[in-house]
């Protein structure tokens, strides 16, 4: 890698905060819930072979329009659900499962 894209990568890194990421994609649908904006994004595929990440990003207002090609900031954040059991179909053993759900809010 040369000393140039390296030090592009470090502005990059140096740019961002801790659990804020850049996303960029297609917008797909936007809906509204509860006064807040709530938008599907597509990411591009890694490669040809693997499927595209879809996300949804929280705002307070309208930043895209479906079909429209997008970049913005977001703050990563989530919370831990209920708990509950579960039990091993091969073993029997129970166990319980902690869910942990991932937000991410568009930095306005």
């Amino acid at each position: 890698m040369s000393e140039a894209v390296q030090q592009a990568q470090a502005r990059t890194v140096a740019a961002l905060s801790p659990m804020r990421v850049v996303i960029k994609g297609r917008c797909e649908r936007v809906r509204r819930h509860e006064n807040r904006v709530y938008t599907t994004v597509i990411t591009p595929a890694a490669d040809e072979y693997s499927r595209p990440s879809t996300i949804e990003v929280r705002s307070a207002q309208r930043f895209a329009e479906p079909g429209e090609m997008c970049q913005f900031s977001a703050v990563l954040g989530g919370y831990a659900g209920r708990s509950y059991d579960i039990s091993d179909k091969s073993t029997g053993e129970r166990r319980t499962v902690h869910p942990c759900t991932m937000t991410l809010d568009l930095v306005e």
